[in-house]
């Protein structure tokens, strides 16, 4: 980007300081995630017995084979370390409270209602069985490693979850690099996309699941896109990072599937790039080791996944399990998201279910109704801001602005896969997505895409600010955006941390 000629003399500050802050950064969000991980009982309402099951399996060097059902083991851990507190409320109990924990329960008195439990989920098939491997591997393997340190029951349970500390201080450093690519000439302003990183409240980081990994493992995908769009010629070392990155997002999760469509679509750009500059024959050696290092993967994972499901992506046998039927096409154009209250309502979840995640706590969801307005108002006011600032950016800088289209059409990608699921399909009896309320608006599905929104939201934020002709502006609004919100989550989640199930209590 270049340096604008209103001379922001106290932008770039020492290179060392900036390491410094970021170093102190990752311990902040790690130490925070740790917090939070650890007053969460278990097992929270975004599917984490089927997460935790499936890592289990992965641990025992098992591959499911088809839709299986929970194992005997796994169904253990549920009852005995579950918590009713996500989806009940205590008043629905004779004496206003809930039972204390199964492990800390008499053996007596619970054996026989325990017992049917288990056999009740040892019954029920595992809905996240057909997930792509990545993320079960490596908490399969340390699920592994805390056995060998002697962790056991409750204990492993949360060594499991502790695993998003490291997922989370890898993230916030990620996106500094990431931000420091974008904005190589405003490093303090580059710094406010880590401390967004670091202290968003996104609730899915406290519990087990794959979508964890996604904003990771795309980020590093944007890092390496951003590289190679600004270099003649792709080096065969980026071509592999960007080829494993690439393979990794998908084998974490399919709904990163739009995000690697754009990354794919840069990747063709690029080529005719070279084509038209005579590069093409210096960019090939390269190209074929990107190649090999997406398809040989990815390929290998499909042929598995016909194997064991019948489906090389898996799909349609979840989709059958959850009773979802596929509408005609005619049919598609009577979806509510068609109407401005039924777009407003799909945008308006997804962009607080992006930014806080969908926790319940007694039936109800953890939630502050002043924040979610921030959320969704500051969100689609700063996106609207750089976007409609990409012409004029395209005549004075046109890489820069190549690269901010980037990091906007991964977002929208992101959204308009989910409507485009939200569109495609009947969704029958089942509760969510529901034929009441026929959208997907999980924002966890699509955090794949957190770094490269933290880019745009903060290059809003830049442009609205720059009539202060400082930078400085530009970073206490975002110390002011963190104070509020982490305020705000800590009085939205403090009942959580009463809990009798939690960590703290198990110790």
């Amino acid at each position: 980007m270049k340096r604008r000629p209103d001379a922001r003399c106290e932008q770039a500050g020492p290179q060392g300081s900036a390491k410094l802050f970021i170093g102190i950064l990752c311990l902040v969000a790690a130490a925070r995630t740790f917090v939070f991980c650890a007053g969460f009982p278990f097992f929270n309402n975004a599917d984490e017995q089927a997460h935790f099951d499936v890592v289990l399996k992965y641990s025992q060097g098992h591959l499911p084979r088809g839709m299986e059902r929970f194992s005997a083991e796994s169904a253990r851990y549920f009852v005995q370390y579950g918590s009713l507190e996500f989806f009940r409320s205590p008043d629905a109990f004779p004496d206003g409270s809930f039972p204390p924990p199964t492990w800390a329960s008499p053996a007596e008195g619970t054996s026989a209602a325990v017992s049917a439990t288990e056999q009740a989920w040892s019954e029920a098939t595992n809905p996240e069985s057909w997930q792509p491997p990545l993320y079960y591997a490596i908490a399969g393997l340390w699920l592994k490693l805390g056995q060998l340190c002697g962790f056991s029951d409750g204990h492993l349970l949360y060594w499991l979850r502790f695993l998003n500390v490291f997922f989370v201080a890898a993230l916030v450093w990620l996106s500094f690099l990431a931000a420091r690519e974008f904005f190589p000439q405003q490093e303090w302003v580059a710094l406010c996309v880590p401390v967004l990183v670091a202290f968003i409240p996104q609730d899915m980081f406290y519990g087990i699941e794959n979508d964890n990994l996604s904003p990771l493992l795309f980020g590093a995908v944007f890092i390496c896109l951003i590289c190679w769009w600004r270099a003649e010629v792709m080096s065969p070392l980026l071509a592999v990072c960007l080829g494993l990155a690439m393979s990794a997002t998908y084998l974490t999760k399919l709904s990163n599937a739009p995000l690697l469509g754009v990354a794919l679509f840069i990747v063709i750009l690029k080529v005719f790039s070279a084509v038209r500059s005579g590069n093409l024959s210096r960019t090939l050696p390269a190209l074929g080791l990107f190649s090999a290092c997406v398809i040989i993967p990815v390929g290998a994972w499909m042929i598995w996944m016909h194997h064991a499901f019948g489906d090389a992506i898996g799909s349609s046998t979840h989709i059958e399990l959850s009773g979802w039927t596929r509408k005609p096409f005619t049919a598609w154009w009577h979806h509510p998201i068609f109407t401005w209250h039924g777009a407003w309502g799909f945008l308006s979840k997804l962009l607080t279910s992006f930014w806080r995640g969908e926790f319940i706590w007694h039936g109800k969801r953890l939630a502050s109704a002043a924040a979610d307005y921030f959320y969704v108002i500051s969100s689609l006011l700063l996106i609207g801001i750089t976007a409609l600032h990409l012409p004029r950016l395209a005549r004075s800088d046109k890489v820069t602005a190549q690269i901010v289209s980037f990091a906007l059409l991964s977002f929208i990608a992101a959204v308009l896969f989910l409507a485009f699921i939200s569109i495609r399909f009947d969704f029958g009896d089942s509760v969510y997505p529901s034929r009441s309320e026929p959208y997907l608006w999980s924002g966890r599905y699509i955090t794949g895409a957190l770094i490269p929104f933290m880019i745009v939201y903060v290059y809003g934020l830049d442009l609205a600010l720059r009539w202060t002709r400082r930078t400085w502006p530009v970073l206490a609004t975002v110390l002011i955006i963190v104070t509020a919100v982490t305020v705000s989550e800590i009085r939205v989640n403090r009942p959580v941390f009463s809990s009798d199930y939690n960590w703290f209590h198990l110790r």
